[in-house]
């Protein structure tokens, strides 16, 4: 019997690139994530509300270990991003909620402060939306706050559509952020 869309799940090998290499997070992984996010605190709680809540151990092993779950369950989870000159983790990509039944996924990133602008969440987003085009997907998408420009410059950079304002749809820092929502759809034949 050959496999159907339903069996396909996100590999579990490394998916490299020229620059970077991307690797589900595992527990182990846990101080180096909880070292990531407090070295580039400022500018990630900009724009991730768990940021401001994320300060011990306990913190970075309980994200791990819910994407892990959600990974178990063939929905998705969190790819670390790691430097291949030197193995350091210096992001992160969520593979969110797969939509088996519409073939469609969404995606989350972050870079550590350190890390922009030398395009290695480009790479790392190429290469994640190559496996889940590989996989299946048909449609996926990426919100940005209307002020994250970094974001919402990746989205376009990779050929995301813009398809619509979502207004006040995130409570940030005692105020609504709007977000701008972006897709990438495979036609049939590609």
């Amino acid at each position: 019997m050959s496999k159907t869309w339903n069996d396909w799940e996100m590999p579990e090998s490394p998916l490299l690139g020229e620059n970077v290499a991307l690797a589900f997070l595992e527990p182990e992984d846990s101080e180096e994530l909880l070292y990531l996010v407090d070295s580039s605190r400022d500018s990630l709680n900009a724009w991730l509300p768990w940021v401001e809540d994320f300060h011990l151990m306990e913190n970075a092993f309980s994200r791990i270990e819910s994407y892990r779950m959600q990974r178990e369950m063939g929905n998705g989870g969190a790819l670390g991003i790691r430097r291949l000159e030197d193995g350091a983790l210096i992001g992160e990509v969520v593979v969110q909620w797969i939509d088996r039944q519409n073939r469609s996924s969404s995606l989350g990133f972050f870079l550590g402060k350190n890390f922009e602008g030398e395009g290695f969440a480009t790479e790392a987003l190429m290469l994640v939306i190559g496996c889940l085009r590989n996989g299946g997907i048909h449609r996926i998408e990426i919100s940005a706050a209307v002020e994250n420009e970094r974001s919402n410059a990746l989205a376009r950079r990779l050929g995301f559509a813009f398809e619509g304002l979502a207004r006040d749809a995130e409570f940030l820092h005692g105020k609504f952020l709007s977000h701008n929502r972006y897709a990438l759809v495979f036609s049939a034949d590609s």
